[in-house]
């Protein structure tokens, strides 16, 4: 009889100071949290509250009914364990309150990370990223969807051909850089 620990329990994480991290956190058992504007609302404000205990730099995002990425900065004094701890538990307990419950568990375990090694894999997953709500069928076009950062990178001149139904990153602006 086999009684190691599953693989995810032995997993350990590969942290990189001063890296730009992709995230993927899914909700439990893929609950629509996030189709109420109102709790993105209290997503918005917890990563921001969340910023000042642990320190990032939002580089990119998109907020789906069941799941959520980040593009994340996360400078040296930062764990990305603790932060994105932090993340889940803080909403986990500000969505308690907001809602009138006693219990809660929004999240599966853990999260998804990624860090990302150079300009084209930056680009490749800020286009995965503002292209996902077309992906899940939400939208026609990336800049149709109201809860990511495409619009933004557009108002800052930081996309190329906007036509396109996938999006294609084109860095030309300052401040966008990896």
């Amino acid at each position: 009889m086999d009684h190691r620990e599953p693989v995810r329990a032995r997993l350990r994480r590969w942290y990189v100071p001063n890296a730009v991290y992709f995230i993927t956190c899914v909700t439990r058992d893929r609950l629509p949290v996030f189709a109420d504007a109102g709790n993105i609302l209290l997503l918005r404000d917890t990563l921001r509250r969340v910023q000042g205990l642990h320190p990032f730099g939002m580089r990119g995002y998109a907020f789906l009914p069941d799941h959520l990425h980040l593009l994340l900065f996360v400078p040296e004094e930062t764990s990305i364990s603790a932060l994105m701890q932090s993340v889940q538990w803080n909403y986990t307990r500000n969505h308690k309150r907001a809602h009138g419950l006693a219990t809660a568990r929004l999240w599966q375990r853990g999260y998804w990370d990624h860090v990302i090694r150079d300009e084209d894999d930056w680009a490749q997953h800020l286009n995965y990223i503002h292209y996902n709500p077309v992906k899940h069928g939400m939208v026609r076009r990336a800049e149709e969807y109201p809860h990511t950062s495409f619009r933004e990178y557009i108002r800052r001149g930081w996309y190329g051909n906007v036509e396109l139904e996938e999006p294609v990153l084109v860095l030309t602006g300052e401040g966008c850089e990896p």
